[in-house]
């Protein structure tokens, strides 16, 4: 039987990475999707999750568990401390989706720039990869950027748009040793960068499906 893994999303804008990702390293897997953009919609201006957020989350967790999911991979980064305390307990693996991408990161060594077209995303995404970096025992040069107008564009259906402002702006912003690209929608972007850059950059989608499979020893 295949495994059935359940993707959660709090926009729509994540789900064709995902299943891309999927289709490209795990064809076989039962992949099913759930979406709920109210999250987002009641998230702190800077990116504070309130205790009904926590709670909210941990029922759609326990949903996908009840339906009898293998794993669960949830898509939003800003909700990474939301995701870490809803999966205490749980009986199937929960990845968030950029965990995989960040330990790839911090192992690989040398300098991290870190991308994200949520700038409510960027302390999640930052604190996740000096608590890793730490137990490590390294201390990598990190620093971020928030590409401004990618994300609207993206809304706004201009998908080129988007994909370009991301490899213009991370090409500008210096040589590093690796490139993290913070949101799943930005995954599509990495296309547009010349070739070099490209090689040193990490999706969350790709890194997240390895790890499942290897969670579940598939």
């Amino acid at each position: 039987m295949p495994k059935r893994i359940f993707l959660v999303h709090p926009t729509p804008l994540a789900m064709p990475p995902v299943e891309e990702a999927f289709r490209t390293l795990w064809r076989e897997a039962q992949v099913l999707n759930v979406l709920d953009e109210s999250l987002y919609a009641d998230v702190g201006a800077n990116g504070e999750l309130t205790s009904p957020l926590y709670a909210r989350l941990a029922s759609l967790l326990r949903h996908c568990e009840a339906s009898g999911a293998d794993g669960i991979v949830f898509s939003g980064s800003t909700f990474g401390p939301a995701v870490e305390e809803a999966r205490k307990g749980m009986t199937v693996p929960v990845l968030r989706i950029e965990e995989g991408m960040m330990d790839e990161a911090v192992a690989r060594g040398g300098s991290i720039l870190v991308v994200s077209t949520q700038k409510r995303a960027l302390p999640v995404i930052r604190g996740t990869l000096d608590e890793l970096a730490k137990r490590a025992g390294k201390t990598p040069e990190i620093k971020e950027i928030w590409v401004a107008g990618a994300r609207d564009a993206l809304i706004a259906g201009d998908n080129d748009r988007h994909d370009r402002l991301i490899a213009e702006q991370t090409a500008a912003a210096g040589d590093f040793g690796t490139v993290v690209l913070g949101m799943i929608s930005m995954a599509p972007a990495r296309a547009k960068m010349p070739p070099a850059l490209a090689a040193k950059t990490l999706t969350s989608g790709e890194a997240a499906v390895a790890r499942m499979r290897k969670v579940l020893g598939e």
